[in-house]
Protein backbone atom coordinates (compact mmCIF):
# COMPACT_ATOMS: atom_id res chain seq x y z
CA UNK A 1 0.00 0.00 0.00
CA UNK A 2 1.93 2.86 -0.93
CA UNK A 3 1.58 6.36 0.77
CA UNK A 4 -0.07 9.59 -0.40
CA UNK A 5 1.04 13.27 0.31
CA UNK A 6 -2.15 13.31 2.67
CA UNK A 7 -1.51 10.14 4.49
CA UNK A 8 -0.99 10.83 8.43
CA UNK A 9 2.91 9.05 8.54
CA UNK A 10 2.67 6.45 11.46
CA UNK A 11 6.21 5.80 13.48
CA UNK A 12 6.84 3.55 15.64
CA UNK A 13 9.88 4.56 17.95
CA UNK A 14 11.52 1.65 19.89
CA UNK A 15 13.54 2.97 22.70
CA UNK A 16 15.84 1.68 25.30
CA UNK A 17 14.80 4.25 27.92
CA UNK A 18 11.86 6.82 28.49
CA UNK A 19 10.88 9.14 30.71
CA UNK A 20 9.79 9.51 34.01
CA UNK A 21 13.07 7.62 33.71
CA UNK A 22 16.39 9.89 33.53
CA UNK A 23 18.81 9.57 30.14
CA UNK A 24 19.67 11.51 27.73
CA UNK A 25 18.39 8.55 25.49
CA UNK A 26 14.89 8.94 26.80
CA UNK A 27 15.16 12.80 26.71
CA UNK A 28 15.96 12.49 22.93
CA UNK A 29 13.32 10.24 22.07
CA UNK A 30 10.28 12.08 24.06
CA UNK A 31 11.33 15.05 22.64
CA UNK A 32 11.31 12.99 19.06
CA UNK A 33 8.18 12.03 19.93
CA UNK A 34 6.59 14.91 21.05
CA UNK A 35 7.27 17.05 18.06
CA UNK A 36 6.40 14.28 15.37
CA UNK A 37 3.01 14.16 17.14
CA UNK A 38 3.03 17.82 16.80
CA UNK A 39 3.62 18.47 13.00
CA UNK A 40 1.36 15.51 12.25
CA UNK A 41 2.79 12.26 12.82
CA UNK A 42 1.11 8.75 14.34
CA UNK A 43 3.43 7.93 17.26
CA UNK A 44 3.62 4.93 19.28
CA UNK A 45 6.67 4.48 21.98
CA UNK A 46 7.90 1.41 22.49
CA UNK A 47 9.49 1.12 25.47
CA UNK A 48 11.33 -0.93 28.71
CA UNK A 49 10.72 2.43 30.98
CA UNK A 50 12.94 0.55 33.69
CA UNK A 51 13.94 3.23 36.19
CA UNK A 52 10.46 4.56 37.30
CA UNK A 53 7.88 3.32 40.01
CA UNK A 54 4.89 1.54 38.00
CA UNK A 55 2.51 4.60 39.02
CA UNK A 56 4.77 7.41 38.03
CA UNK A 57 4.85 5.64 34.43
CA UNK A 58 1.29 5.01 34.04
CA UNK A 59 0.47 8.70 35.21
CA UNK A 60 3.29 9.76 32.42
CA UNK A 61 2.13 8.06 29.57
CA UNK A 62 -1.43 8.84 30.25
CA UNK A 63 -0.46 12.58 29.81
CA UNK A 64 1.22 12.23 26.44
CA UNK A 65 -0.49 12.84 23.03
CA UNK A 66 0.87 10.12 21.50
CA UNK A 67 0.79 6.04 22.41
CA UNK A 68 3.43 4.74 24.94
CA UNK A 69 3.50 1.17 25.11
CA UNK A 70 6.21 -0.63 28.19
CA UNK A 71 7.63 -3.32 27.57
CA UNK A 72 7.49 -6.28 30.25
CA UNK A 73 9.72 -5.74 33.25
CA UNK A 74 12.47 -8.73 33.89
CA UNK A 75 10.67 -12.09 35.44
CA UNK A 76 10.85 -15.43 35.11
CA UNK A 77 14.68 -15.82 33.16
CA UNK A 78 16.30 -14.23 29.56
CA UNK A 79 14.06 -15.80 27.33
CA UNK A 80 10.75 -15.45 29.44
CA UNK A 81 11.42 -11.91 29.06
CA UNK A 82 12.23 -11.75 25.80
CA UNK A 83 9.44 -14.01 24.40
CA UNK A 84 6.73 -11.35 27.06
CA UNK A 85 8.86 -8.74 25.41
CA UNK A 86 8.58 -9.56 21.74
CA UNK A 87 4.72 -10.63 21.79
CA UNK A 88 4.49 -7.05 22.93
CA UNK A 89 6.01 -5.43 20.52
CA UNK A 90 4.60 -7.72 17.73
CA UNK A 91 1.17 -6.15 19.26
CA UNK A 92 2.01 -2.70 19.09
CA UNK A 93 2.94 -2.89 15.82
CA UNK A 94 -0.11 -4.56 14.81
CA UNK A 95 -2.09 -1.76 16.49
CA UNK A 96 0.13 0.96 15.42
CA UNK A 97 0.48 -0.47 11.59
CA UNK A 98 3.74 2.03 11.34
CA UNK A 99 4.89 3.27 8.21
CA UNK A 100 8.47 3.67 9.57
CA UNK A 101 10.51 2.01 12.58
CA UNK A 102 13.19 4.13 14.39
CA UNK A 103 15.45 2.92 16.66
CA UNK A 104 17.41 4.39 19.74
CA UNK A 105 19.87 3.00 22.28
CA UNK A 106 21.66 0.02 21.49
CA UNK A 107 18.97 -2.75 22.16
CA UNK A 108 16.40 -1.10 19.94
CA UNK A 109 19.02 -1.28 17.22
CA UNK A 110 19.43 -4.81 17.57
CA UNK A 111 15.74 -5.53 17.24
CA UNK A 112 15.01 -2.82 14.37
CA UNK A 113 17.25 -4.67 12.56
CA UNK A 114 15.59 -8.11 13.09
CA UNK A 115 11.88 -6.36 12.25
CA UNK A 116 12.40 -3.85 9.82
CA UNK A 117 13.47 -7.19 7.27
CA UNK A 118 10.65 -9.29 8.68
CA UNK A 119 8.00 -6.45 8.42
CA UNK A 120 9.52 -4.97 5.20
CA UNK A 121 9.99 -1.59 6.55
CA UNK A 122 12.25 0.82 6.50
CA UNK A 123 14.54 1.90 9.83
CA UNK A 124 16.37 4.85 10.72
CA UNK A 125 18.44 4.40 13.42
CA UNK A 126 20.09 6.94 15.84
CA UNK A 127 23.48 6.98 17.41
CA UNK A 128 24.06 8.47 20.82
CA UNK A 129 27.69 6.74 21.26
CA UNK A 130 27.17 4.25 23.86
CA UNK A 131 26.02 1.89 21.40
CA UNK A 132 29.36 1.98 19.59
CA UNK A 133 32.00 0.03 21.61
CA UNK A 134 31.88 -3.76 23.30
CA UNK A 135 34.04 -5.91 24.51
CA UNK A 136 31.46 -8.42 23.31
CA UNK A 137 32.63 -9.45 19.25
CA UNK A 138 29.07 -10.10 18.62
CA UNK A 139 27.75 -6.90 20.04
CA UNK A 140 30.06 -5.18 17.62
CA UNK A 141 28.65 -7.48 15.04
CA UNK A 142 25.02 -6.80 15.75
CA UNK A 143 25.31 -3.15 16.02
CA UNK A 144 27.32 -3.47 12.54
CA UNK A 145 24.47 -5.20 11.56
CA UNK A 146 22.15 -2.81 12.68
CA UNK A 147 23.67 0.28 10.99
CA UNK A 148 24.30 -1.42 7.67
CA UNK A 149 20.82 -2.58 7.32
CA UNK A 150 19.36 1.30 7.73
CA UNK A 151 17.98 3.55 5.39
CA UNK A 152 19.61 6.16 7.32
CA UNK A 153 21.68 7.10 10.74
CA UNK A 154 21.11 9.93 12.49
CA UNK A 155 24.31 10.83 14.41
CA UNK A 156 23.74 13.56 17.61
CA UNK A 157 27.37 15.13 17.15
CA UNK A 158 30.27 15.06 14.86
CA UNK A 159 31.77 12.20 17.41
CA UNK A 160 29.26 9.92 17.21
CA UNK A 161 28.74 10.31 13.60
CA UNK A 162 33.23 8.96 13.27
CA UNK A 163 31.70 6.09 15.91
CA UNK A 164 29.49 4.94 13.54
CA UNK A 165 31.83 5.09 10.26
CA UNK A 166 33.97 2.91 12.77
CA UNK A 167 31.21 0.48 13.85
CA UNK A 168 30.00 -0.17 10.16
CA UNK A 169 28.78 0.78 6.46
CA UNK A 170 25.82 3.60 7.19
CA UNK A 171 23.83 3.98 3.73
CA UNK A 172 23.38 7.59 4.54
CA UNK A 173 24.39 9.41 7.64
CA UNK A 174 23.76 12.76 8.79
CA UNK A 175 24.33 14.70 11.85
CA UNK A 176 21.50 16.27 13.81
CA UNK A 177 22.56 17.81 16.85
CA UNK A 178 20.46 17.34 20.17
CA UNK A 179 18.76 19.99 21.90
CA UNK A 180 17.42 21.06 24.97
CA UNK A 181 14.14 22.08 26.01
CA UNK A 182 13.43 25.68 26.62
CA UNK A 183 9.96 25.39 27.94
CA UNK A 184 11.11 23.53 30.83
CA UNK A 185 14.52 25.59 31.23
CA UNK A 186 15.76 28.83 32.40
CA UNK A 187 16.38 31.34 34.37
CA UNK A 188 14.07 31.07 37.20
CA UNK A 189 13.88 32.35 41.00
CA UNK A 190 11.86 29.64 41.74
CA UNK A 191 13.15 28.05 45.27
CA UNK A 192 14.52 24.98 45.28
CA UNK A 193 11.49 22.83 46.96
CA UNK A 194 13.02 18.97 48.48
CA UNK A 195 10.18 17.26 46.23
CA UNK A 196 13.13 14.53 45.48
CA UNK A 197 13.48 12.56 48.81
CA UNK A 198 17.53 13.57 49.61
CA UNK A 199 17.58 16.88 47.61
CA UNK A 200 17.72 18.80 50.49
CA UNK A 201 17.83 23.34 50.58
CA UNK A 202 21.71 24.19 49.68
CA UNK A 203 23.67 26.83 51.56
CA UNK A 204 24.57 29.96 50.25
CA UNK A 205 27.39 29.24 48.72
CA UNK A 206 29.05 28.65 45.44
CA UNK A 207 27.64 25.67 43.79
CA UNK A 208 29.40 22.97 41.56
CA UNK A 209 26.75 20.63 39.70
CA UNK A 210 27.06 17.24 37.90
CA UNK A 211 23.52 16.06 36.57
CA UNK A 212 23.52 12.31 35.23
CA UNK A 213 23.82 8.88 37.04
CA UNK A 214 26.58 8.77 39.24
CA UNK A 215 29.51 6.36 37.96
CA UNK A 216 32.29 5.68 35.89
CA UNK A 217 31.30 7.61 32.65
CA UNK A 218 30.28 10.70 34.18
CA UNK A 219 33.32 10.81 36.09
CA UNK A 220 32.36 12.24 38.95
CA UNK A 221 35.22 10.97 40.90
CA UNK A 222 37.14 13.15 39.13
CA UNK A 223 35.77 16.46 40.17
CA UNK A 224 36.35 14.90 43.60
CA UNK A 225 39.54 14.55 43.28
CA UNK A 226 39.67 18.37 42.26
CA UNK A 227 37.83 19.46 45.19
CA UNK A 228 40.98 19.45 47.64
CA UNK A 229 42.21 22.15 45.52
CA UNK A 230 39.26 24.12 44.19
CA UNK A 231 38.52 23.93 48.16
CA UNK A 232 42.19 25.45 49.06
CA UNK A 233 40.88 28.38 47.09
CA UNK A 234 36.99 28.72 47.63
CA UNK A 235 36.48 26.60 51.29
CA UNK A 236 32.63 27.36 50.81
CA UNK A 237 32.17 25.37 47.40
CA UNK A 238 30.00 22.64 47.17
CA UNK A 239 29.78 20.00 44.71
CA UNK A 240 26.16 18.49 44.30
CA UNK A 241 25.69 15.11 41.80
CA UNK A 242 22.05 14.74 41.05
CA UNK A 243 21.30 11.24 39.02
CA UNK A 244 20.79 7.38 40.28
CA UNK A 245 23.77 6.72 42.57
CA UNK A 246 25.07 3.49 40.85
CA UNK A 247 28.33 4.19 42.57
CA UNK A 248 27.27 6.68 45.51
CA UNK A 249 29.23 4.29 47.86
CA UNK A 250 32.31 4.20 46.34
CA UNK A 251 32.51 7.91 45.64
CA UNK A 252 31.46 8.53 49.26
CA UNK A 253 34.17 6.84 50.46
CA UNK A 254 36.51 8.38 47.83
CA UNK A 255 35.47 12.27 49.63
CA UNK A 256 36.11 10.72 52.65
CA UNK A 257 39.43 9.89 51.93
CA UNK A 258 40.14 13.25 50.59
CA UNK A 259 39.00 14.98 53.67
CA UNK A 260 36.02 16.98 51.35
CA UNK A 261 33.10 15.00 52.00
CA UNK A 262 31.57 17.68 54.08
CA UNK A 263 31.52 19.60 50.62
CA UNK A 264 29.92 17.09 48.76
CA UNK A 265 26.36 16.08 48.09
CA UNK A 266 24.58 13.09 46.37
CA UNK A 267 20.79 13.63 45.81
CA UNK A 268 19.75 10.73 44.08
CA UNK A 269 17.47 11.04 41.16
CA UNK A 270 15.99 14.14 41.23
CA UNK A 271 12.02 14.60 40.30
CA UNK A 272 11.89 16.33 36.65
CA UNK A 273 9.97 19.56 38.89
CA UNK A 274 13.38 20.23 40.64
CA UNK A 275 15.57 20.34 37.96
CA UNK A 276 15.20 23.45 36.37
CA UNK A 277 15.79 25.29 39.95
CA UNK A 278 18.72 23.16 40.58
CA UNK A 279 20.32 24.19 37.67
CA UNK A 280 19.61 27.82 38.37
CA UNK A 281 20.89 27.50 42.10
CA UNK A 282 24.83 26.42 40.35
CA UNK A 283 27.44 28.41 39.38
CA UNK A 284 28.99 25.94 37.61
CA UNK A 285 28.20 23.03 35.11
CA UNK A 286 30.68 19.89 35.17
CA UNK A 287 30.60 17.11 33.18
CA UNK A 288 33.80 15.92 33.00
CA UNK A 289 33.16 12.33 31.05
CA UNK A 290 35.72 9.42 30.21
CA UNK A 291 35.50 6.55 28.20
CA UNK A 292 34.80 3.35 30.40
CA UNK A 293 36.59 0.20 30.04
CA UNK A 294 33.97 -1.38 28.82
CA UNK A 295 34.15 1.88 25.65
CA UNK A 296 31.02 3.57 27.10
CA UNK A 297 31.69 7.16 25.64
CA UNK A 298 29.72 10.47 26.12
CA UNK A 299 28.08 11.27 22.55
CA UNK A 300 26.87 14.80 23.30
CA UNK A 301 25.60 15.90 26.87
CA UNK A 302 21.95 17.36 26.37
CA UNK A 303 22.29 18.10 30.36
CA UNK A 304 25.18 20.69 29.40
CA UNK A 305 22.61 22.78 27.02
CA UNK A 306 19.98 22.77 30.00
CA UNK A 307 22.52 23.94 32.05
CA UNK A 308 23.03 26.38 29.25
CA UNK A 309 19.28 27.22 28.98
CA UNK A 310 19.54 28.53 32.70
CA UNK A 311 23.00 30.31 32.09
CA UNK A 312 25.09 28.45 33.51
CA UNK A 313 28.50 28.17 32.11
CA UNK A 314 30.67 24.71 31.73
CA UNK A 315 33.32 22.78 32.57
CA UNK A 316 33.76 19.47 30.29
CA UNK A 317 35.88 16.58 29.09
CA UNK A 318 37.90 16.78 25.82
CA UNK A 319 37.76 13.00 23.42
CA UNK A 320 34.16 13.00 23.66
CA UNK A 321 30.90 14.58 22.11
CA UNK A 322 30.73 17.01 24.83
CA UNK A 323 32.91 20.02 23.30
CA UNK A 324 30.24 20.39 20.66
CA UNK A 325 27.65 21.22 22.88
CA UNK A 326 29.77 24.29 24.36
CA UNK A 327 31.90 26.76 22.44
CA UNK A 328 35.43 26.92 23.96
CA UNK A 329 36.24 30.41 26.06
CA UNK A 330 32.59 31.62 24.65
CA UNK A 331 30.23 29.09 26.90
CA UNK A 332 32.22 27.01 28.72
CA UNK A 333 35.91 25.47 28.64
CA UNK A 334 37.05 21.87 27.99
CA UNK A 335 39.67 19.76 30.04
CA UNK A 336 41.17 16.60 29.51
CA UNK A 337 39.53 13.90 30.69
CA UNK A 338 41.07 12.07 34.00
CA UNK A 339 42.65 14.92 34.73
CA UNK A 340 41.90 16.67 38.35
CA UNK A 341 44.83 18.94 38.42
CA UNK A 342 43.00 20.41 34.90
CA UNK A 343 39.70 20.20 36.32
CA UNK A 344 40.36 22.09 39.24
CA UNK A 345 41.78 24.80 37.40
CA UNK A 346 39.41 25.10 35.23
CA UNK A 347 36.71 25.45 38.48
CA UNK A 348 39.09 27.93 40.00
CA UNK A 349 39.93 29.92 37.57
CA UNK A 350 35.68 30.32 36.19
CA UNK A 351 35.14 31.00 40.06
CA UNK A 352 37.78 33.59 40.46
CA UNK A 353 36.37 35.56 37.46
CA UNK A 354 32.66 36.30 38.32
CA UNK A 355 32.34 38.87 35.26
CA UNK A 356 33.80 36.57 32.97
CA UNK A 357 31.48 33.60 34.67
CA UNK A 358 28.17 35.80 34.03
CA UNK A 359 29.44 36.41 30.51
CA UNK A 360 29.69 33.04 29.57
CA UNK A 361 26.57 32.16 31.51
CA UNK A 362 24.58 34.39 29.06
CA UNK A 363 26.15 33.35 26.20
CA UNK A 364 25.38 29.81 26.47
CA UNK A 365 21.70 30.66 27.03
CA UNK A 366 21.41 32.75 23.94
CA UNK A 367 23.02 30.21 21.80
CA UNK A 368 20.98 27.54 23.84
CA UNK A 369 17.87 29.21 23.03
CA UNK A 370 18.49 29.38 19.49
CA UNK A 371 18.60 25.67 18.87
CA UNK A 372 15.19 24.39 20.18
CA UNK A 373 13.81 20.82 20.15
CA UNK A 374 11.26 21.93 17.46
CA UNK A 375 14.16 22.63 14.97
CA UNK A 376 15.94 19.85 15.37
CA UNK A 377 12.75 17.73 14.93
CA UNK A 378 11.97 19.26 11.86
CA UNK A 379 15.29 18.37 10.41
CA UNK A 380 14.24 14.32 11.49
CA UNK A 381 10.71 15.50 9.95
CA UNK A 382 12.15 15.99 6.68
CA UNK A 383 14.80 13.08 6.76
CA UNK A 384 11.92 10.39 7.80
CA UNK A 385 9.36 11.65 4.64
CA UNK A 386 12.61 11.44 2.61
CA UNK A 387 12.95 7.59 3.72
CA UNK A 388 9.18 7.01 3.06
CA UNK A 389 9.19 8.48 -0.12
CA UNK A 390 11.79 6.02 -1.06
CA UNK A 391 9.99 2.63 0.40
CA UNK A 392 6.58 3.77 -0.67
CA UNK A 393 4.86 1.50 0.90
CA UNK A 394 3.28 0.37 4.77
CA UNK A 395 3.63 -2.14 6.86
CA UNK A 396 2.18 -5.61 5.51
CA UNK A 397 -0.82 -6.88 8.11
CA UNK A 398 0.22 -10.27 7.25
CA UNK A 399 3.79 -10.03 8.47
CA UNK A 400 2.89 -8.18 11.50
CA UNK A 401 0.33 -10.91 11.71
CA UNK A 402 3.06 -13.32 11.28
CA UNK A 403 5.48 -11.34 14.03
CA UNK A 404 2.97 -11.95 16.45
CA UNK A 405 1.78 -15.42 16.17
CA UNK A 406 5.43 -16.63 15.83
CA UNK A 407 6.04 -15.67 19.78
CA UNK A 408 3.05 -16.56 20.96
Amino acid sequence: MSATATDTPRLLLLSSEFPPGPGGIGTHAYQLARQLTARGWAVTVVTAQEYAPAAARAAFNSRQPFAVVPLPGRAGGHATTIAARLRAIGQAMRAARPDLLLATGRRALWLAAVLGPICRLPVVAVGHGSEFHSDSAVARAMTGRAIAGAAAVVAVSDYTAGLVRAAGRPRRLLVIPNAADGDRFGPTSAPLLPRSPALLPLPGAPVLLTVGRVGDRKAQDVVIRALPRVLAVHPDVVYVMAGIPEKQAAFTALAEELGVAHAVRFTGAVDDDDLPALYNRADLFVLVSRRTAGGDVEGYGIVVQEAALCGVPAVVSRGCGLTEAIREGETGVSVPPDDPEATAAAIVALLDDGDARARMGRRARELAARATWADRVADYDRLFREVLTAAGRLMPDAAVSELVTRHS
